[in-house]
């Protein structure tokens, strides 16, 4: 599979569906038009961090969507 282009990074769950199964994934290597929890193995590269809680999963997004952007909002 060739990924090419910028990172998207979305929160999504990620292999279990209890409270800390959030994570922060780039949405290019979900499948087109995907909803819920991923539940099939990405690789390294496509999983910025995992075992989050909701709130930390989106302000682990921000960090990861800041650093590419090259600042801080």
């Amino acid at each position: 599979m060739s990924i090419s282009g910028k990172p998207q990074w979305v929160t999504r769950k990620y292999m279990g569906d209890d409270n800390c199964s959030w994570a922060v994934i780039d949405k290019r290597y979900l499948p087109k038009g995907h909803r819920g929890v991923v539940f099939e193995w990405l690789p390294q590269g496509a999983v910025a961090y995992n075992g989050l809680n909701r709130a930390s999963a989106r302000y682990y997004l921000s960090l990861v969507q800041n650093k590419q952007d090259g600042g801080i909002r």
